[in-house]
């Protein structure tokens, strides 16, 4: 072998090694959304763990002054890459300020998120005493007493700029919230909320509510999906027209229909409207 074939040889081999240790590290590394931490919480309320998804914008740190209204959001093991993105659009367009954001989410690879979704985002138990359903009064406390004073000791966030959203039953959430406790969030993202949950509710919590209060004083945005089965849709379009005609002084109400989306696919223009 001459010399030009030894360097060849030489340059095909280092060239292998250099794109094997090129796709190892490839392999090993992570995906990570910036500027977003883990804080894990337990309740007494609920007797369970909790899992905050913590998302500080990209000014926070290099502006120690600066204070940020904050947006509370549910299901933020699914939802916290969505609401980043829509978060980091809205803001590059300058049609939304910069946000903190507190997505609820549970520790644990192996959580139950559906058991445990379906415990903390109902405000009252249906069927038997084993049901899995109804911790909804005890969660909103939690967020109340623990949640929301822990993040606002530990971040700085405007104490009066609070809003709360969440889909399904996390817009079911929200609006028992907004009707339990009114003063507690500023702004509602309510999209495509079960509120044919428990024989329509919400309906009734609607009628005891306006009995003895004239006043609603926050921004409500509440959608359904044009698309969405007529059984799980029909009860929204009702339920934003019977909310269309109280006479809430304060309130500000946009209710909203997604045209051509079902169930899951509301979430991406809903929380995008919604936010703005």
């Amino acid at each position: 072998m001459n010399i030009n074939q030894l360097f060849y040889h030489f340059i095909l081999c280092s060239s292998l090694i250099i794109l094997i240790f090129s796709s190892m590290n490839a392999q090993d590394r992570h995906f990570k959304l910036t500027g977003t931490h883990l804080i894990q919480m337990e309740s007494e309320l609920t007797g369970r763990n909790h899992e905050l998804i913590i998302f500080l914008p990209d000014s926070y740190e290099n502006s120690p002054e600066k204070e940020y209204p904050v947006l509370y959001f549910l299901d933020a093991y699914w939802d916290m890459p969505l609401l980043y993105a829509i978060h980091g659009q809205l803001v590059w367009d300058n049609v939304l300020p910069e946000l903190i954001m507190v997505g609820f989410s549970y520790p644990g690879e192996d959580a139950d998120y559906g058991e445990l979704r379906a415990r903390d985002l109902t405000p009252r138990k249906v069927g038997s005493d084993n049901s899995t359903t109804g911790d909804g009064p005890k969660f909103l406390q939690f967020i109340e007493d623990t949640v929301i004073p822990n993040i606002e000791s530990r971040y700085r966030a405007k104490k009066d700029e609070r809003a709360i959203s969440g889909s399904s039953l996390g817009g079911l959430f929200t609006l028992y919230a907004m009707y339990e406790k009114p003063n507690l969030f500023k702004r509602f993202i309510s999209i495509s909320p079960a509120v044919d949950f428990d024989k329509r509710y919400l309906f009734k919590l609607d009628s005891a509510f306006v009995e003895n209060n004239k006043s609603l004083p926050v921004r409500l945005f509440l959608s359904q999906g044009g698309d969405e089965y007529g059984s799980f849709r029909q009860p929204i379009v009702e339920f934003q027209e019977r909310i269309s005609k109280r006479n809430y002084k304060d309130f500000a109400l946009l209710n909203y229909t997604i045209e051509g989306e079902r169930h899951s696919g509301v979430k991406s223009e809903g929380y995008s409207r919604g936010l703005l």
